[in-house]
């Protein structure tokens, strides 16, 4: 009860000054493309037709079917855990690149009733303002809040860096997006 008193008084205004570090933004870049993007399906349908390919050309019986099945079991496994390691791989050059470690400050996102106001620490750029109605989704994670404001672009909160309770931040968040 306290903490909605203290929201009401304060014109409802939440205050997240983000610091972002390696490992909050390879989990959000896993999440994003993996989860919400669903880049796991290509991979995973290669390899089972692939496998499914190597069991036809197993079945058959053929002279040099089993070195024709080998060839597209390791083709079909090993392309997508190329796929996966070059993904990995880019994550970790961009944030070597963007300088996350030691964390360091990125954005301040500012949320209130009419909408969110992002400040670009970064750089130099208008402030960025988006209404909530426009806003597409959050996903709350154990360790951070993806909210999206489009299906392409997000802001990530870090558990604990908000001005307010973690439990105040996600109930803020559930009663504006739809």
């Amino acid at each position: 009860m306290k903490e909605s008193a203290e929201m009401k008084n304060r014109d409802r205004v939440i205050t997240i000054p983000v610091l972002l570090n390696e490992k909050t933004f390879r989990n959000f870049a896993l999440f994003d493309s993996f989860w919400v993007k669903k880049r796991w399906i290509r991979p995973v349908v290669f390899a089972v037709l692939m496998i499914g390919f190597a069991l036809v050309c197993l079945l058959l019986k053929k002279e040099q079917s089993g070195m024709i099945a080998a060839v597209l079991l390791a083709i079909g496994l090993g392309l997508p855990l190329i796929y996966i390691g070059s993904f990995l791989s880019q994550v970790n050059m961009l944030a070597i690149k963007n300088h996350l470690s030691p964390a360091r400050k990125v954005y301040t996102v500012i949320l209130q009733d009419k909408g969110i106001r992002a400040v670009n620490h970064q750089i130099k750029e208008p402030d960025l303002e988006v209404s909530w109605k426009d806003t597409w989704k959050a996903f709350y994670r154990k360790d951070c809040v993806y909210l999206y404001i489009s299906p392409a672009r997000a802001f990530l909160l870090p558990k604990g860096q908000a001005d307010v309770a973690d439990e105040v931040l996600r109930k803020f968040l559930r009663s504006h997006i739809q």
